[in-house]
């Protein structure tokens, strides 16, 4: 193989020869022959060059040398001032959602046997972070009743008007309620002689109105503070106005203790055809202080310091009662609970009326004296839909009252009180199962024992009682909803025969299902007693038969 330089050198002769060779043809005639030329190509050569040599030697580093003086270095803050410039910037802005409508109202109507109109309505503000309000309206009567149609006809229609003002630090409300209950005395002796309706009528009118202030954030301190009146009148000449005051505050001291403080006030003045209208005073103040002295263990002890004006057996008026409440927690699950506490239980002729709607005229009012009560029982939950609950409390109580029979007039009621002492047992075991909106079931069961002073029997007083309530919801249409009470145990003294009597069980059984047409209107059918059993809930009083209504119900 020729080298590089070998075929350049080549090229270029044959280029020289073929120019020569042109040339002459041009420039001899063209007659004549063409001389024989010989070219001999030499491709043996070879061209050859000396070996570069490659030995390079290496540059050697330079000795350090110290710099003097020594370098240092110094570090200032510069102060930079530009002029202002407000960009122009546009975000993106995303397309707010439609807010789902809020049925924030709604309006129930229904009518059912007996001659029972229902009725039963609200109306509220909607979305506002600063103030809610709203009206409410309820009204159920019975136009006929277990005995004698009209004369066992009773109803109830209440109306009123609250709202709440939420500041930053502090919330302020307040409520105004009227409400009308209306009964008949028809627990009398059969006689020749119509009774009518009217002459055993009872009607109470209330009037309340309420007001309260409390901090509206959780903080170290919180507070509450409430006032109310309400004035209670009847068709038969009594009255009571009732004034309320109470407190209620905690002051976190650390993590784990605080300041628990509660008070409370209230003035009583009733009236009556022969009973003198007289103030009485009841004023309680509950200082507490609540700590952990071991882990999973939370300790609350104070003191409650009572005054009160009842002159029913007294000897005293001032009272001072250990409270003491301890909690620890088993697991994560499961809590153990203990208390021991005394109190005075206020009484009065609102709390009698709507207790017992036939206590009578002139009846005589005090306070119970609960001295001292002690409970203690478990508390938790079985996974996260499961709450369970079980305890006993033995309490004993001074001047507890028990309804007896009037003997002059057996269709009314007198408070009896024993101001003895009266020992109370009970016995109690509660569960509850929720599955979101769609399934809830709760069930609760009561064991009671009495041993009592100076009364022969805890009248009216049940030994046991159990319920159960439940509602269901299927696909969003249809809402089943069921209850179930049993109470029994409960004796009587009959003053026409005079001996004791022990009243039939009460077996009440009630359902409701609603259909939902749509989100806002739907329809409804309730049934009550289904077992249409006539059990009484005092002696002489038997309830009503099986009741069915049907309704509607729109919201808005």
């Amino acid at each position: 193989m020729m080298s590089h330089i070998a075929r350049k050198i080549l090229i270029l002769y044959l280029v020289l020869t073929v120019v020569t060779f042109s040339a002459r043809s041009q420039a001899q005639p063209t007659q004549g022959e063409i001389e024989s030329v010989e070219v001999v190509i030499q491709k043996e050569r070879q061209i050859t060059l000396p070996q570069a040599a490659r030995n390079f030697d290496k540059v050697p580093p330079r000795p350090v040398e110290p710099i003097k003086p020594a370098i240092t270095y110094t570090f200032r803050n510069i102060g930079f001032n530009s002029a202002l410039y407000n960009p122009v910037i546009r975000p993106l802005r995303l397309q707010d959602e439609k807010l789902e409508p809020l049925a924030g109202n709604y309006i129930s109507a229904g009518f059912g046997n007996y001659v029972s109109p229902f009725l039963e309505g609200a109306l509220n503000s909607k979305r506002n972070r600063d103030r809610f309000y709203g009206l409410r309206l309820f009204h159920q009567s019975f136009g006929t009743g277990p005995v004698d149609d009209k004369n066992s006809g009773n109803g109830r229609s209440e109306v009123g008007a609250y709202g709440k003002l939420i500041g930053e630090k502090a919330t302020i409300g307040g409520e105004v309620d009227f409400e009308r209950i209306n009964t008949h005395f028809y627990g009398y002796v059969p006689t020749p002689v119509e009774i009518k309706a009217e002459d055993i009528r009872q009607t109470y009118s209330i009037f309340s109105l309420r007001g309260e202030l409390q901090n509206s954030k959780p903080a170290d301190f919180n507070y509450a503070l409430k006032a109310g009146f309400s004035y209670l009148d009847d068709r038969y000449s009594a009255s009571e106005s009732e004034v309320s005051l109470a407190w209620k505050s905690d002051y976190a001291l650390s993590n784990s203790s605080r300041l628990l403080i509660s008070a409370d006030y209230f003035l009583i003045s009733r009236q009556d055809e022969s009973v003198e209208a007289k103030g009485r005073h009841l004023f309680k103040v509950r200082p507490m202080y609540e700590f952990t002295p071991l882990e999973k263990l939370i300790l609350t002890v104070g003191a409650n310091v009572v005054y009160e004006n009842d002159t029913l057996g007294k000897a005293k008026s001032f009272h001072v009662y250990p409270v003491a409440i301890a909690r620890y927690t088993l697991s994560p699950s499961l809590e153990a609970y203990a208390s021991l506490e005394g109190d005075i239980d206020k009484v009065s002729l609102h709390t009698l009326a709507r207790e017992n709607n036939w206590v009578g005229s002139n009846i005589g009012i005090f306070h119970t004296n609960r001295s001292l009560e002690f409970a203690a029982g478990l508390r938790g939950r079985a996974g996260s839909k499961v709450a369970l609950a079980t305890g006993v409390a033995f309490a004993n109580l001074k001047n507890w009252y028990f309804y007896q029979n009037n003997p002059t007039d057996v269709a009314r009621f007198a408070p009896n009180y024993d101001q003895g002492n009266v020992t109370r047992l009970n016995l109690f075991a509660e569960a509850g199962v929720a599955q979101a909106e769609k399934l809830k079931v709760s069930v609760r069961g009561d064991l009671y024992s009495y041993s009592t002073d100076q009364v022969t029997e805890a009248w009216h007083r049940p030994t046991y009682k159990a319920s159960l309530f439940s509602s269901l919801n299927l696909y969003k249409k249809i809402s089943l909803q069921a209850d179930f009470h049993v109470m029994g145990g409960m004796k009587a003294f009959d003053p026409i025969n005079i001996q004791t009597v022990t009243l039939d069980p009460a077996f009440d059984l009630n359902a409701r299902v609603n259909y939902f047409f749509s989100r806002k209107f739907s329809a409804f059918v309730r049934f009550n007693n289904i077992f249409n059993s006539d059990y009484p809930m005092y002696f002489r009083y038997p309830v009503r038969g099986f009741q069915a209504m049907g309704g509607v119900t729109w919201s808005f």
